[in-house]
Formats: structure tokens, sequence, C-alpha cells
């Protein structure tokens, strides 16, 4: 046997020796691939929704803003004098009366004054004693006419300056008691010192402006909050609503209070627009104090023993290839509030779906489109081209309102605002399944009802629905499994792309 025979067979018999393991593994090599490629072609999960039952409680509906805690009535005590403040008589806290002294200033300037000026009155009233002696005396001559009839009035002249200049000087000592007076603190208001800015020895300058030396809170049983309201809530606003509050100092405690004031002036901040409401607070116990904040709750409307449903359930849209049965029950309509159409309806019938502010389905908007006249299908197509074009770059919303591919508003209109007041909705529950055929597809049985108030979560039913009833209010599951793509079904068993 030559070299190259014998190099031949010595590689055939090592290619021999490497398939020996791969035969040994491949039958079960085989099963997993044939177990993930069946695995691909399993029929999809059926759809599963989630229920809820309609139960008859109690509504709240609120508003939420925040605001600091003050009292009532407030009063800054300041000084018109500057001085030392020689004597302290009162402290943070401290209980007072009106007239009550709360500090005295070094007087020692003002009894200096004061005495000038009485000095001045006094110089001021000889004058005039000798002014008067004077006009009684210019009177005789002239009357034996020893002195002319200018001389007489001039001596009258003199005793009206006379009798100004002791006015002035009376005025003077007025003057500086008032100052001497002023040294001595009172207070305006009875209740408590809440803000002492001052100490005995320090030296209060008024030349300019009023110095604060106490703030006095008239009664802090009595306290009010003031509430910065948003201008989009402001409108639910009225007096005497009740409010709910919690500060930081007692969280776990709910105070409450009434809506006392609304009030006109507006205030901006970073172009936010809000509006004042002061709710007065009754705090007897002394637990809130002046400056906490609040975090508090308007409550704008509240009704008692309503039926109640999850507000998901009014914004269920059905899956495709479920079979969904057209609602039978009627509620009356006289009451109801329809939603301002958005731009690009004028002209064409209202849609029904669009009381009930919901998606229509394609059956629906093809049999509206079906009732149109040629030159309203002209302009609902035009408007449906449009839809498009906005979801298409991203411009629009998705309500159903209107009845175009996407439910948007048309291009660069608003929202229409929501309607306030009944409305009608559709709601939606499980059909029971038939004994027969258990893995049968769920059908839903589709309800109209009217509904009322709305909270966070919930909406109030007013009619079309029943305590207890189970309405749907999403999807639990749908099928995620999808026939296997075309192409090698083993390829990539183990989670890769398939092989190619």
């Amino acid at each position: 046997m030559n070299s190259f025979s014998s190099l031949f067979l010595q590689r055939s018999s090592v290619l021999r020796a490497g398939f020996r393991p791969l035969a040994s593994v491949l039958p079960t090599l085989v099963a997993v691939l044939l177990t993930t490629g069946c695995d691909r072609f399993k029929k999809p999960a059926p759809v599963e929704f989630k229920t809820e039952a309609a139960v008859r409680t109690n509504m709240v509906q609120s508003i939420s803003a925040n605001g600091g805690i003050a009292p009532i009535r407030q009063v800054q005590v300041g000084s018109q004098i500057s001085g030392t403040i020689t004597e302290m008589k009162v402290d943070f806290n401290s209980i007072v009366k009106e007239g009550d002294v709360l500090a005295h200033i070094d007087p020692a300037t003002y009894e200096r004054a004061l005495a000038r000026a009485k000095a001045d009155l006094a110089n001021a009233t000889a004058g005039l004693a000798m002014a008067e002696f004077n006009s009684k005396r210019a009177k005789e001559l002239f009357a034996a006419k020893l002195i002319s009839e200018t001389e007489n009035q001039q001596a009258d002249v003199a005793l009206l300056q006379a009798q100004a200049g002791v006015k002035t000087r009376e005025a003077a000592v007025e003057s500086a008691q008032v100052d001497l007076d002023r040294t001595t603190i009172f207070a305006p208001i009875s209740g408590v010192v809440v803000t002492r800015s001052v100490d005995a020895g320090q030296t209060v300058a008024a030349s300019f402006s009023t110095p604060t030396l106490f703030l006095i809170a008239q009664d802090l049983t009595q306290m009010q909050i003031e509430l910065a309201v948003s201008e989009a809530d402001i409108g639910n606003v009225q007096e005497q609503q009740r409010v709910e509050f919690t500060v930081d100092a007692f969280p776990n405690r709910k105070f409450e209070g009434r809506v006392r004031q609304v009030r006109f002036a507006p205030t901006t901040n970073q172009n936010v627009v809000s509006y004042t409401t002061v709710v007065a607070v009754n705090n007897k116990d002394l637990r809130l104090r002046p400056g906490m904040t609040a975090t508090a709750t308007l409550i704008t409307l509240e009704k008692t023993n309503v039926v109640r449903i999850a507000a998901s359930a009014t914004r269920v849209s059905p899956p495709a290839g479920v079979t969904v049965l057209p609602a039978t029950n009627t509620v009356s309509t006289n009451d109801i509030v329809r939603p301002s159409r958005p731009a690009g309806m004028e002209g064409l019938p209202p849609a029904p779906w669009t009381a009930e502010g919901r998606r229509p389905t394609d059956d629906e908007r093809k049999k509206y489109e079906d009732s149109l006249t040629a030159e309203q299908k002209v302009q609902y197509q035009a408007l449906r081209e449009r839809m498009r074009a906005m979801m298409a770059a991203g411009v629009g919303g998705m309500g159903g309102g209107m009845g175009g591919p996407g439910g948007g508003n048309g291009a660069g209109s608003p929202r229409p605002k929501p309607a306030e007041g009944p409305t009608l909705k559709t709601v939606y529950v499980l059909k029971p399944a038939d004994p027969a055929t258990p893995d049968a597809p769920p059908v839903l049985q589709a309800i109209t009802v009217k509904v009322g108030m709305t909270d966070a979560s919930g909406a109030e039913v007013l009619e079309g629905l029943e305590a207890g009833q189970m309405v749907v209010t999403g999807l639990k599951s749908t099928a995620t499994t999808a026939a296997a793509p075309a192409g090698n079904p083993f390829g990539g068993p183990f989670g890769g792309a398939p092989r190619r």
C-alpha cells in the first residue's frame, strides 16, 4: 500500500470516531427541535377580561390645592418714634388684652421736647396779654383823636398775630405730648403675641418706615387657609363647600373647614394663574399653628347611595374577533348634555357614538358613511384623510367623538370641552358561557348607561345598570402566540435567530 492510501485510511478512521458522540445525541436533538417547532403552531390563548361589580356607595368629587394656615386677623404692632427700648412687658405666646402695655421706649428726649413746647407756649401767652393791652389802649387813644387810624389798625393786627402764636404753641405742646405718650406701646387688639422682634436695650429707628415690634394674632381658635386654586378648577369652587385637609405635623389626622371666600384677584406664578380661596377653620384645640402648610381637598360635589362603576369600564374598547351584541336597553335622554362637536364636522349629521364619547367600530363607521349624501361623503372622507395625516405626524388626540380614523379634533382645533352634565356611555358585560361549548370565545353584551358625576376612579350610573352587575373593565390577557414565521420552523430553537 502506498503512502497516499495509508494517509486516506487514517483520516477516515478519525472522522468515524468523531461522529460517534454526535450520533448518540442526535435523537434527543431532533425531539427538542420538533417540540419547539410544534409550540409555534399552538392555538392562540383565549381573550380574558377583567370584570368588576357595580356597587351602591357614596361618591365625592373634589379638587386638590395647597395653602398656608394663618389667623383670621393679625396686627403688626410698630413704633412711630425712635428711641431705646427700656422695658419689655410681654414675650412670645403672651396673651394680651386691648390696651395692655407691651413695651416702653426711653421718654427722656420727648419729656424735654414737651418742656420746651410748654415754655414757648408760656412766652406766647405773655405776648398775647401785651398785644391785648396795646389794642385796648390804641382804641382809647384813637377815640380821643390822639393817634391815627393806621396806628389803631396796627395794634389790632398785632393782637391777631399774638393770638395765632398762642395757638401754634398750644399745638406744639399737644404734639410733644403725643410723642411722649407714644413711648409706651399698647396692644391694639386682644390676642396672642405671635412674634416679638425687639429686646430691651435695642434702639428703634423710625426715620423712614415704621419698625415692627410685635405681631399679635387676634384669636388662634379661629384660623383660615389661603388656598391657591388653579384657574381650571376655580369654576367648581363655591362658598360653604366642605374642605378636608392635613398638615405635616399631624399626618394621620384629617381636619375640616368651610370655604368662606373665593377672591376674584388672580395670582400668576410662572405663567400659572390661580385664585385665592379662603377656608375658615375651627382650631379650638390649638393644634394648628400659623404658617403651617395645608394639603387640602375641596369637596365640590357629594352624593350618597348611588350606583358606581369603575371609570375604566366606560373606556373599554372590545378587541377584534370578540363578538359584541348591540345594546337593547333604553335610557332617558332629556337631560343629556351633548359634547361640543369638533372642527370639520359642521354640516354632517351627529354620529350615534358621539353622545357616548367612545370610538366607533368599523361596522358603525361604515353604516354611518353609507347614510351620508354624496357631498357629505366627500367632506367626511376629507376629514378622515386629514385625521390620518395628523396621526402620521404625531398630532391630534385619540378620542372617539368624531368618528374619524383616530377620533381626533381636527388640525389646529382644540379638544372639545367635556360635557358638564349627564352623558351617555357604553359598557359591556360578559354573556354566560354555554355549558355545551365551554371553550367557545367570550361574547360581550353592550349596555347603554347614563353617567352622572365622576371621581378619581369611578363613575356614577344614573340609568341603565343595577348594583351587583359585573361589567368589563379591561383585558386580563390576550393571545400572544402567533403562527410560526415562514421559513425553517426549526431555526433558533434555543432562543437565537434561524440559521441561514
